[in-house]
């Protein structure tokens, strides 16, 4: 017989408060094998669930998107999902990529005000598509 994990060496082991396995386990993303008075009792491989669901997390998933990667049980499948998540994952990171870039040209403009600067401005106009900024709107 596997030796179960009480919740507080769960919560402990994987840095998660006790408060968020309940409610992952209210969500069916982990399930707890057994009780010791009020206490749950995990299977050792919950903590490998909880990993998956924390590196998710750190990239972004959703609650519902880790369900859906979880749902595959490591089966082919599940390849892609990962695929859509990591396209949209390397799309967000230039998206970063090139407002990083964009605050250090800020940062480095000799302008007086940065408002003033022509680069800045640009991308300011990018930032609202759809309406001209007041500064620029004829009178």
């Amino acid at each position: 017989m596997v030796a179960l994990l009480d919740i507080g060496e769960v919560a402990a082991r994987s840095g998660m408060a006790a408060s968020t396995l309940r409610y992952y386990e209210r969500e069916r993303i982990i399930d707890s094998a057994d009780r010791k008075g009020l206490r749950r009792q995990f299977r050792p491989e919950v903590l490998t669930t909880l990993a998956v669901v924390a590196m998710c997390r750190r990239a972004g998933f959703s609650l519902q998107e880790i369900k859906s990667l979880l749902a595959t049980e490591g089966r082919p499948e599940w390849k892609s999902f990962a695929a859509r998540k990591r396209d949209e994952l390397q799309a967000r990171a230039a998206h970063f990529t090139v407002l990083a870039e964009r605050l250090d040209h800020a940062l480095r403009c000799p302008s007086p005000n940065v408002f003033d600067c022509g680069h800045f401005r640009h991308a300011l106009e990018e930032a609202l598509p759809v309406a001209p900024l007041e500064r620029d709107r004829p009178s």
